[in-house]
């Protein structure tokens, strides 16, 4: 009575195993590029489909590291071309004119002088990672985390389902995603800057030898200031605004069904 249900069970775990092996890529190919700029360029990276990585280096040029994949076959990534033009403004793009159905992606990690500007990065269904570079960048995905560590600019991140982390930096332009958490450190800006995600916390570092307004607001959670004191305009269990110096450019941070914490930068650093 138990042998068709073994039979059974052998023939799921054979449909399983079979059904795994046709997901991810099955084909990959590694290309590296090399492009000449100068203290003058401006970098821009396009990419359709994946990760995106950079940091800051001691070279003189501008090295990228492209890894093709596709989950049809391998003559598909010829359907994947990697583009850029060159002199004043450094523009490298990913492109796809392959069948829509197919679902390829080009993780994508570039060697950047640190005196070469990062101006934009922006991908899909993959994390961007920036690090030790210099210029105001405005970063931007969709399902995959921003990681900013050490950057000399200011810095604009947006993404959606995944994680936002910005780390000295110059100052933030801005920061949104939704169903995931935002931590950020603020030193500085220099306009008005929102800080938005829904249904996870935010926490921010906030420099008060700045000149600021903070309104942060939240559903069915709580404000709390962490070892800051802000000149308080409102408050509420819910909602916090309140003044860092004098009334300068407002922060605006929202969320919902999760908490705000505010902290006081200098006194977080490590």
């Amino acid at each position: 009575m138990k042998q068709p249900l073994i039979v059974i069970g052998i023939f799921a775990s054979f449909l399983i195993g079979a059904l795994s092996g046709c997901v991810g890529p099955i084909a990959t190919e590694t290309i590296t590029k090399t492009y000449a700029v100068t203290d003058a360029t401006v970098v821009t990276i396009s990419n359709f489909n994946g990760q995106v990585d950079v940091t800051g280096w001691n070279g003189s040029t501008v090295i990228l590291t492209a890894v093709k994949k596709s989950s049809v076959s391998q003559a598909d990534l010829a359907n994947i071309n990697i583009s850029a033009t060159s002199g004043g403004h450094l523009d490298i793009r990913t492109l796809y004119s392959g069948p829509s159905t197919s679902q390829p992606s080009v993780d994508m990690t570039l060697r950047v002088p640190y005196n070469v500007s990062i101006s934009k990065v922006e991908t899909s269904n993959g994390p961007i990672h920036l690090s030790g570079t210099k210029g105001d960048a405005v970063l931007s995905t969709s399902n995959g985390a921003i990681l900013v560590n050490q950057v000399t600019g200011f810095v604009s991140a947006a993404t959606s389902n995944a994680y936002i982390e910005i780390k000295r930096t110059t100052g933030v332009a801005g920061a949104h995603t939704s169903n995931a958490a935002i931590s950020v450190e603020v030193p500085g800006i220099r306009d008005n800057i929102s800080i938005d995600t829904s249904n996870a916390a935010i926490t921010v570092y906030l420099n008060t030898a700045m000149n600021a307004t903070v309104d942060a607001a939240t559903s069915n959670a709580a404000v709390l200031l962490q070892g800051i004191t802000l000149s308080i305009q409102h408050m509420e269990n819910t909602h916090v605004i309140g003044t860092i110096g004098t009334d300068g450019h407002r922060i605006e941070v929202r969320t919902s069904n999760a908490n705000i914490y505010l902290h006081n930068l200098v006194s977080s650093i490590t």
